[in-house]
């Protein structure tokens, strides 16, 4: 979940899976855009999904201020939210607050399967 209007770098992307142009705004973001895209049981995903006005837990959120990262439609007819986040970030309370609302929002919106894309974890290890 972000802010809607971002002041920062966007990379602009037509995948075949995406209804629109794909407006990405960090490497997580796009890496995770891309393997929706590949994955063979995603049949459509949108992103930056706007959420409505609505109150999440006593929370008003107005809808011009945040967007959900991914909403995807599967070939079996369920659908599904995922939020993808840098792992270093999941600490920051502001971080976890926003995610909560992100998963309480879609909940009252009868979406229960949600989640998160985090990015992989580096690999190197130096030998001292």
């Amino acid at each position: 979940m972000r802010k809607r209007i971002q002041k920062g770098r966007c990379t602009k992307l037509m995948l075949d899976k995406c209804k629109s142009v794909c407006c990405l705004y960090d490497k997580v973001q796009i890496a995770a855009a891309k393997m929706l895209n590949a994955d063979p049981f995603v049949y459509l995903f949108e992103c930056n999904v706007p959420l409505d006005g609505a109150t999440v837990n006593d929370v008003n959120l107005p809808s011009e201020l945040y967007t959900s990262d991914f909403l995807i439609y599967y070939d079996d007819g369920h659908k599904a939210v995922r939020e993808a986040v840098y792992r270093a970030y999941l600490s920051r309370p502001s971080v976890a607050k926003c995610l909560d609302i992100s998963r309480c929002y879609w909940a009252q919106h009868g979406i229960e399967d949600w989640g998160l894309i985090i990015e992989k974890e580096d690999t190197k290890h130096e030998n001292k």
